[in-house]
């Protein structure tokens, strides 16, 4: 190996550590309420669609790409009977408890640097009252986190000044590592008896096993996934033509620490369909715009992030966009003849 290899080499060492740093930071999305799962697994009680969504986030891309993140989700409620008499007599006892199953996998992308995560995700509702009702659950899953050598180049594979991506490098930098991953969550929802409003708050726990991702260890540190906790609340004023949703979100991760608040409005096409947009406020990191349409069937939704951090000052070109696209498969409350009081 040549003498700037072996610097070379250091340089990519150093920059593992820092970078297995700043994967202890999850993705931020720009559209929360699109991606429950990533803000706190009991979420999934505040609808009654069996769905499937869909979210790419391209941040940063002018600086070496940036970071990509490729997100698909499922998410199936089960409405469970009542003991007693009455769930042999009538359906009225059906939908006072619930069960929730949900299916995460995000793919997060930097150069070579990649962290795949899978989470399956069970939860469990009661329904206390008309109005009230408590829900938990519980997130099991496998995070992955991996550098490749072959998104890099080196000085093998310059010959008089020509760039041969085929060339062979001789670097032996291919670094992997995987734990398994828990997380918790709990939420309190709330439904005006007239249905003209609703409101939740809960509290999501992420990697509360503090997941081991160290893929280089030369002093014996160890690179933790460091333990997220998010907490969420929303009111849902319900009109005759127009939805007012205002949410606010705190996320705290390690020493990062970032406050989210928003307001969505929804403008109802008839019973079919709405137009929905809103603004996002992320402390210290940007202003989100988002636009989209919501059918019974599907819905698709696009954001853009206004940077106003100090590097979005310093440096021209930062753009990030995400797109959502979710099927709604099956209202499975209407389906079972449950009155659907869902948030989302």
């Amino acid at each position: 190996m040549k003498p700037i290899n072996k610097i070379t080499q250091c340089f990519i060492i150093a920059l593992l550590f820092v970078a297995t740093f700043a994967a202890a930071q999850d993705t931020r999305f720009s559209q929360p309420l699109n991606n429950q799962l990533a803000l706190n697994p009991a979420m999934m009680a505040l609808t009654s669609d069996f769905r499937i969504s869909l979210t790419y986030r391209n941040q940063w891309a002018s600086i070496d790409k940036g970071y990509v993140s490729y997100t698909g989700s499922l998410l199936y409620p089960l409405f469970l009977k009542t003991g007693g008499a009455a769930k042999y007599t009538t359906r009225k006892a059906e939908g006072k408890s619930r069960m929730d199953f949900g299916l995460n996998i995000t793919d997060d992308k930097s150069g070579g640097f990649n962290r795949l995560n899978a989470t399956l995700s069970v939860g469990y509702s009661l329904q206390l009252s008309p109005e009230h009702s408590l829900s938990a659950a519980l997130n099991l899953g496998y995070v992955h986190y991996s550098f490749n050598v072959l998104h890099q180049t080196w000085d093998e594979q310059f010959s008089n000044g020509s760039y041969d991506a085929n060339a062979l490098s001789n670097e032996n930098l291919n670094l992997n590592k995987g734990s398994v991953d828990v997380g918790l969550g709990l939420m309190y929802h709330y439904v005006q008896d007239k249905g003209k409003w609703q409101a939740f708050a809960g509290l999501g726990a992420f990697h509360v096993n503090q997941p081991n991702l160290t893929v280089q260890n030369t002093d014996g540190s160890l690179g933790k996934l460091a333990t997220r906790f998010n907490i969420q609340a929303g009111v849902k004023m319900i009109g005759a033509k127009i939805d007012f949703t205002p949410v606010m979100l705190y996320n705290i991760q390690g020493r990062y620490k970032q406050f989210t608040g928003g307001m969505l409005l929804a403008y109802k096409f008839g019973e079919k369909g709405k137009l929905v947009v809103g603004s996002w406020y992320k402390e210290k990191q940007s202003v989100v715009l988002q636009a989209g349409y919501e059918h019974k069937l599907f819905f698709f939704t696009y954001s853009y992030d206004f940077g106003i951090s100090k590097l979005d000052r310093t440096t021209k070109g930062l753009m990030t966009h995400e797109v959502t696209l979710a099927f709604k498969l099956v209202d499975v409350a209407k389906k079972k003849g449950i009155k659907n009081n869902s948030f989302f």
